[in-house]
């Protein structure tokens, strides 16, 4: 019998879907996607550009708090 190759995955977040009678959410699950050749760079590129954003929507933040008087 020929040795079966392990694949890998990686972990991209969770989802959780809601209960249709009150609204609320169910319990989470996470998404996962196969990894391949192209999802360790993949990976690293959502990782840098969401620092990018999160950065400059922080950056925003802290200007209009020291335009409205603000500390920070």
């Amino acid at each position: 019998m020929a040795a079966e190759k392990k694949e890998e995955y990686i972990q991209i977040g969770y989802t959780a879907l809601r209960d249709p009678k009150t609204g609320d959410y169910l319990p989470a699950v996470p998404l996962y996607i196969k990894a391949d050749g192209d999802a360790g760079e993949a990976e690293q590129k959502v990782i840098d550009d969401i620092g990018n954003l999160l950065a400059r929507r922080m950056k925003a933040y802290v200007d209009g708090c020291r335009e409205a008087g603000v500390e920070v």
